[in-house]
């Protein structure tokens, strides 16, 4: 589900703003928000029960190896509150905030990632997280009292052609009092247990194909769990292809845009907060679980008589996860606290991949410090007396997360076609006011910097002149590309561009969050500034490579060569043993 911009002047101040201008609004980003103290001791205290329970409810390795829940599990989440944790106490539910709400997420993900990502699929696509886009009216209160009664829920956008097609394959096509549904949809989190289900479709009508997001019980006649799904990763997740003949849905519960073809803009913004949910908690779960079996594997370890971390090799890899971590932290912490449904969507939009790549480099490079005992199964370590660190089924949940909510490559296609989308919509005027805007100097004082160490200043003062690279290379793209989908075919410019955009947020955010972190109180081991530094100084080379693949240069004919080869022309060789 991608999102379309809002309207003009209702566009709310995102990154956004800054890369459409070429210019940081540090002023903003200075007041980097904070969890208030009784926020944070509710999810505290929300965290240590689920803790608790978890250990003696789910054994995460027995989910893993058979695919299968404890019994009564889902029946025991609905009665704790997990499936209306950001619902208020009026249907019952916990009434979380978005970053509580991604705490507990995350930390049932850190004991089970299949577990967590049922929660996460609920309270993220699922009929409680969808309610804050309905307007209030029949659909609203159909979804209110399932949720109230209790309901298992998820939402289906992907059909057997894909998920990046303009419209759905599934069709609702208008009959007397409502619509009848026909198709399929697949990869459905909590498909096969879910007792409502929302799902985009083509609304056909007289006014033209639009997508509309329809809202039925699973129990409709003509519906049908098709199969259920099992993926490399995330085993346990009740997952299925879903099908749909002539399931009827009322037309007061079928969501459509009156202004746009897409789906409504609400439900976009939804999705937006909801791909955090379930794909960016369980990564941010991985990537500390790795960052604590990195620690411990370290002590543990004497290579030729010397501490496995007194190498500098070794060093570097824990500093690198040290820091990644902290970035991780501050983009979730950045799109979610002090911010409402309709703010910060294009950081939002950006965290799903920074927050699953994170945890995939993070993974990766565990697994090459471990060695062969990272490659190795639970099972096997267990039969020899082995650390049963679950490393092996980490990489695998890790790998699934760069492809759920859709494929990393394509959300940087869809991040570039965003920024792009600014610079078209800019008058003239406007261009030429962004130029003059954009003409600020590099230089950062301290005062200015906020107590940024010196390393982070240049690290700011980098920021600014990759803003401004960024600004330079979309006005002249289109300028050059006066059809927007001319430009927008050459796709590896665009996701360039998307990548780009992402990692110029992620570094921002980490010196946003370094800058009101402070100095180390009493407290030797943490400094905030270190991290930022070590973080900010591997961002800037990706942005450096980044950057200069964007500039013309004579490339290879890579249409020519793929077609040639596609058609059974050539390079056979390299496919025959």
């Amino acid at each position: 589900m991608t999102p379309v911009l809002p309207d003009g002047d209702a566009t709310p101040a995102t990154f956004l703003t800054g890369l459409r201008s070429g210019r940081l609004d540090w002023h903003r980003w200075r007041d980097f928000p904070r969890q208030s103290p009784a926020e944070e001791e509710r999810g505290d205290r929300l965290i240590a029960d689920a803790e608790t329970y978890f250990a003696q409810r789910v054994d995460a390795a027995e989910v893993d190896d058979t695919r299968e829940l404890p019994a009564g599990l889902l029946g025991e989440l609905q009665d704790r509150g997990y499936f209306r944790l950001g619902v208020g106490p009026e249907l019952n539910g916990l009434g979380l905030s978005p970053y509580n709400t991604f705490r507990l997420i995350s930390h049932l993900c850190a004991h089970s990632v299949p577990v967590g990502q049922i929660v996460a699929i609920q309270n993220g696509v699922g009929a409680a997280a969808m309610l804050p886009a309905l307007p209030p009216g029949p659909l609203r209160d159909f979804v209110s009292r399932r949720l109230a009664e209790g309901t298992v829920s998820g939402f289906g956008d992907t059909d057997r052609s894909g998920q990046n097609n303009a419209l759905p394959t599934l069709t609702a096509t208008p009959v007397d009092g409502g619509y009848l549904l026909r198709g399929e949809k697949l990869f459905t989190g909590n498909g096969p247990v879910a007792d409502l289900i929302g799902v985009s479709a083509t609304v056909l009508g007289d006014g033209g194909p639009k997508v509309g997001a329809c809202f039925i019980d699973t129990d409709s006649p003509g519906f049908r769990v098709d199969t259920r799904l099992e993926f490399m990763g995330s085993r346990g997740l009740p997952n299925g292809s879903l099908r749909f003949d002539d399931v009827y849905v009322p037309a007061e519960h079928v969501l459509l845009d009156p202004d746009r073809d897409q789906l409504p803009y609400r439900v976009g913004l939804v999705a937006l907060l909801g791909r955090i949910h379930f794909t960016g908690a369980p990564a941010l779960a991985i990537a500390k679980r790795c960052l604590g079996w990195t620690r411990e594997f370290v002590a543990r370890r004497v290579i030729d008589g010397r501490g496995l971390g007194e190498y500098d090799e070794i060093q570097r890899i824990v500093t690198a996860t040290l820091a990644e971590v902290y970035a991780m932290e501050s983009a979730v912490r950045w799109s979610l606290l002090d911010s409402g449904l309709t703010d910060r969507w294009f950081e939002r939009f950006a965290t799903k991949n920074l927050l699953v790549r994170g945890a995939w480099r993070i993974v990766d490079r565990t697994m090459s410090l471990y060695g062969g005992e990272g490659f190795e199964t639970v099972a096997s370590k267990v039969r020899r007396g082995a650390v049963p660190v679950p490393l092996e089924g980490a990489f695998r949940d890790a790998r699934g997360l760069r492809i759920a909510g859709n494929v990393d490559f394509q959300l940087d296609n869809q991040l570039g076609r965003l920024l792009l989308a600014e610079h078209y919509a800019v008058t003239e005027t406007g261009a030429e006011a962004a130029d003059e805007a954009g003409s600020e100097t590099d230089g950062v004082d301290a005062d200015e910097a906020g107590g940024l160490s010196p390393a982070n200043r240049a690290h700011l003062s980098a920021v600014r002149r990759h803003l401004r690279d960024v600004r330079r290379i979309a006005v002249e793209l289109t300028r050059t590309h006066p059809d927007p989908e001319q430009l927008y075919a050459k796709e590896r410019t665009v996701v360039l561009l998307g990548r780009i955009a992402g990692e110029l947020f992620n570094v921002t955010a980490v010196l946003a969050r370094a800058g009101a972190d402070g100095t180390p109180d009493g407290d030797p081991f943490w400094d905030p500034q270190e991290l930022a530094d070590v973080y900010c100084v591997e961002a800037r080379h990706r942005l450096t490579g980044l950057l200069a693949r964007l500039e013309p240069t004579t490339a290879p004919d890579h249409a020519k060569i793929s077609r040639r080869w596609l058609d059974g022309g050539g390079a056979d060789r390299l496919v025959r043993h």
